[in-house]
């Protein structure tokens, strides 16, 4: 074997399951809004009957936020994306010939499903795995190429349809891609065995955690399940999630009809979008960097902070500055929060139980789904969203003051050791 194979097929892992993650955030999230238009003035349905597809979607996402932990723990990850590869090859092809409502509510059950297997808790498992010695950067460009998919989604959409005036060829591409990627998973992404760091450190490869900064705290033990759930710190971090995919999701709702409320141009909303969705992307990368040096509650602070500060410009975006302040405070305050608050599950509780412990955070967060309701009924009763965005922006404030206020767990183990811990963190919440 060559020095540098044990390297080439780490980063080979990383780079398979991290198209994965663009492709399926390009295809689902970010583009079936753009594609269901199309399907609406096709099979007449109405806006209330196509968004109930999505809505399950979406829930079907959050419900099976464990289904990777268990598929991982019995079968390995191969299994995982061979099976929720195979799901979404399911779930496109169902959408390139649906023929009506039924089999559009049945296609996106599969996608569901399809996504919280291929999605980041497989991806991140990969990562502690294979890339130990990189863990911050390679979870940061991990999850920045996934936020690049919700950028090229709709360009993707548009640039087909345009070619070919067919809303069925974008799924059948989308088919076609996540059937070859799943492929390569079952050729080449594989848990790491114990020969493997025996030929890494035989190479001359370092198989050693990343090196951190002392202020970043990283526990010297893995927590079982059952004790990261019984920790403060677990719901503080699940929670500052939740109310941040909050906000996301409602913006992504309601924002570009909010925005032309206000006499912002249809097209300058729409870039306006495209812009949040790239600073999103960016500041996951951002995230990564600094999470060596600056521990990530620290990084989770402040993007609670820069998210609430784009809550509160977005609903005054009558102007190019406030919506600048939107599209930078929201981007960098949703991508760092999705990358921090991953970073300190597995810095609080190590990363052998990481996919349950990461899994059910994402179970949780499905409560985030009542945000759109919330906005369109307060809408209704108000005549604005902008309420709505001044009420998410206390509630993140008030989570910003919890994550500030947050120290890392302690297990009650007295032989319990610690790795590398901050001066004046040491008691739990």
């Amino acid at each position: 074997m060559q020095p540098h194979t044990p390297v080439i097929r780490r980063w080979a892992g990383f780079a398979i399951v991290s198209a994965f993650f663009f492709l399926i955030t390009a295809g689902t999230f970010s583009s079936l809004g753009v594609v269901l238009p199309y399907m609406i003035e096709e099979f007449s349905w109405s806006w209330s009957q196509a968004g109930i597809g999505f809505s399950l979607f979406a829930l079907m996402v959050g419900l099976a936020g464990t289904a990777p932990a268990w598929t991982l723990s019995r079968f390995g990850t191969q299994t995982c994306f061979g099976i929720g590869g195979l799901l979404m090859l399911t779930g496109f092809s169902l959408l390139a010939l649906a023929p009506g409502l039924p089999q559009y509510y049945v296609a996106v059950l599969f996608l569901g499903v399809g996504y919280a297997l291929c999605a980041a808790v497989p991806g991140i498992h990969i990562i502690n795995h294979w890339l130990p010695d990189r863990r911050s950067f390679a979870i940061g460009a991990y999850m920045m190429i996934g936020g690049l998919g919700a950028v090229a989604g709709p360009l993707m959409v548009t640039g087909i349809i345009a070619l070919t005036d067919s809303w069925r060829l974008h799924w059948w591409v989308m088919a076609a891609g996540i059937g070859f990627l799943s492929v390569l998973a079952l050729l080449f992404v594989r848990d790491r065995s114990v020969s493997d760091t025996a030929q890494a450190g035989d190479s001359g490869e370092s198989a050693a955690e990343e090196q951190r900064s002392e202020r970043v705290y990283t526990t010297g033990t893995d927590w079982t399940f059952g004790e990261a759930l019984r920790t403060p710190q677990y719901y503080v971090i699940v929670f500052a999630l939740t109310a941040t995919l909050m906000c996301t999701l409602t913006m992504n709702s309601w924002a570009f009809t909010h925005m032309t409320s206000l006499n912002i141009p249809a097209a300058f909303a729409a870039g306006a979008l495209a812009a949040n969705g790239a600073v999103n992307a960016m500041s996951r990368l951002l995230g990564g960097a600094l999470a060596t040096r600056i521990d990530p509650k620290w990084l989770l602070f402040g993007a609670l902070c820069c998210e609430a500060v784009g809550m509160i410009a977005l609903s005054m975006a009558s102007n190019p500055v406030m919506i600048a302040l939107f599209v930078l405070g929201e981007g960098i305050g949703f991508g760092m929060v999705f990358f921090a608050t991953a970073m300190l599950l597995v810095n609080y509780f190590g990363t052998t139980h990481n996919p349950i412990i990461f899994g059910t955070m994402n179970t949780i967060t499905t409560f985030a789904m009542v945000g759109p309701v919330l906005a369109g009924l307060m809408a209704e009763s108000l005549g604005s969203f902008a309420y709505t965005y001044q009420v998410f922006a206390v509630l993140l404030i008030v989570m910003a003051i919890a994550v500030g206020s947050m120290r890392p767990p302690r297990r009650r183990v007295p032989s319990d050791p610690v790795s590398v811990e901050p001066s004046g963190d040491n008691a739990a919440t």
